[in-house]
């Protein structure tokens, strides 16, 4: 693992093996000790991709997903993670108050298997390797632009840091429901971007598959009201924030006028969907999408060519659409054979109710020494894992704002200070305290902060 920045997390061969290891879980197994292996082993997987795009060098996790057939399962257990916490979250929630870690890592997994798709499906060959579950994972990305569009438009999902009273007073269940909450705005976020490499590869996945991005789904409906509400943008103490690269920041006043990462996935995926000869063979056009596609050309102005100049064609594309009729569909989808999905049908079928039961069964009847077991993984984990080298300028876990120290016991979460972190301690503990407790490294010698539980770490020597 890494001894300097530079280093490697996982080398090709330990990454090889991580990757044949990998295999399909079922909706019963969610949480159990195989699972609990493979979270560990995908998290290391996903870290080793983003290292490899940080350092741009070799990407061998993607290589090895692709040369081992791999691509496909991570999509089944994609949907099986994101069944499992539609379904049966609700009914084992309860348990947040004794078994708060198992509950969140489940929760997490999404969020760790969305996110080694994302850098996957950078490669054009880790797309086409997706097969038939192609059509799968585009009503995944599907389900997510619909979510985005409801958290928008809903002002009660406003994701705005809680204030301090807030923290001090919440129920682990409330927290474990707000940690559901920002997993679930950031799997939807990577799944803005997988959609729009799958549209990049157009003219090599199946016929059905852009079928149902096009024509059943008609996902074009679905982008352009995220320009108008731009769920990626919020205000906070009035100053405007954007989420870029999985977190909140402010923007400077010098890059109001900027596209953000994210709005760029949404201009990127529909320049793609509207200007691909393969993409606008299979669109059938009515009265309403030619008046919703109408609606960007106010968007158009030399900033956004500036920063973005592929949509000066787009440009083009729409404003012509105001006199001349659009493209017809020269396709007839009589010939297009559909893929019936199978995968969430199958597991749609399932008895919810016997595996909420037979999970809350597994997890009050575990042993100690299992659950220390699975700790003491995780703590191993984590401590050999150099996440600096991964993420540059860490911030607050509780305001955002820069932060120096972190946590001396379990190494994960940073703090501006000690205000803010006696603030987080109710919600910290129920990860810190597992994690610190089944790690073999002793605990960093310094100064107690007795009302918080836990001790600082500064950059650079101890608090």
């Amino acid at each position: 693992l890494m001894g300097d920045s530079r280093a490697p997390i996982l080398l090709p061969p330990e990454a090889e093996r991580l990757v044949e290891s990998i295999r399909p879980i079922k909706l019963e197994d969610v949480g159990g000790k195989e699972w609990s292996q493979q979270h560990q082993n995908l998290e290391k997987l996903n870290m080793q991709a983003q290292f490899c795009i940080l350092q741009q060098s070799d990407e061998h996790v993607v290589e090895a997903l692709i040369d081992h057939e791999k691509i496909q399962v991570l999509i089944y257990n994609l949907i099986c993670t994101e069944l499992w916490k539609e379904k049966i979250f609700g009914s084992v929630s309860d348990l947040a108050n004794t078994h708060y870690v198992k509950l969140y890592l489940i929760l997490y997994h999404e969020a760790v298997v969305v996110g080694l798709l994302e850098k996957a499906f950078f490669s054009a060959s880790a797309v086409t390797a997706g097969g038939e579950l192609l059509s799968e994972l585009a009503d995944y990305c599907y389900r997510k632009t619909v979510y985005l569009n409801a958290i928008a438009s809903d002002e009660t999902a406003e994701s705005l840091p809680p204030s301090m009273d807030q923290i001090l007073h919440e129920t682990d269940l409330d927290r474990l429901k707000e940690q559901k909450r920002r997993l679930d705005f950031a799997c939807a976020i990577s799944g803005l971007t997988i959609v729009r490499f799958i549209s990049e590869n157009a003219g090599s996945i199946s016929l059905s598959t852009l079928n149902r991005l096009l024509v059943d789904q008609d996902i074009l409906m679905t982008l352009i009201p995220l320009l108008d509400q731009k769920p990626w943008c919020r205000y906070h103490k009035d100053k405007l924030q954007r989420y870029d690269d999985g977190r909140w920041s402010d923007v400077p006043p010098d890059d109001l006028h900027r596209v953000c990462k994210t709005e760029a996935q949404v201009w990127l995926l529909l320049n793609n969907l509207l200007l691909d000869r393969d993409c606008r063979t299979k669109y059938v056009w009515t009265e309403h999408t030619k008046n919703n596609v109408m609606r960007i050309s106010k968007y158009f102005n030399e900033l956004l060519i500036d920063q973005l100049p592929v949509l000066a064609q787009l440009r083009r594309f729409v404003e012509t659409l105001a006199f001349a009729p659009p493209p017809a569909a020269s396709e007839s989808r009589a010939v297009v054979i559909e893929h019936v999905s199978h995968v969430r049908a199958a597991m749609l079928a399932s008895d919810f109710s016997a595996i909420a039961d037979g999970f809350r069964r597994r997890v009050l009847g575990a042993s100690t020494a299992e659950v220390q077991e699975e700790m003491r993984g995780l703590a191993d984990m984590y401590a050999h894992l150099d996440l600096d080298a991964l993420y540059s300028d860490p911030v607050c876990a509780v305001c955002g704002a820069p932060a120096e120290k972190r946590c001396s016991r379990c190494r994960r979460d940073w703090y501006c200070g000690r205000k803010c972190q006696v603030a987080a301690w109710p919600d910290h503990k129920a990860s810190c305290q597992p994690l610190a407790s089944s790690s073999s490294a002793p605990a960093a010698s310094g100064g107690a902060t007795a009302a918080a539980g836990g001790r600082f770490e500064e950059v650079g020597g101890e608090a």
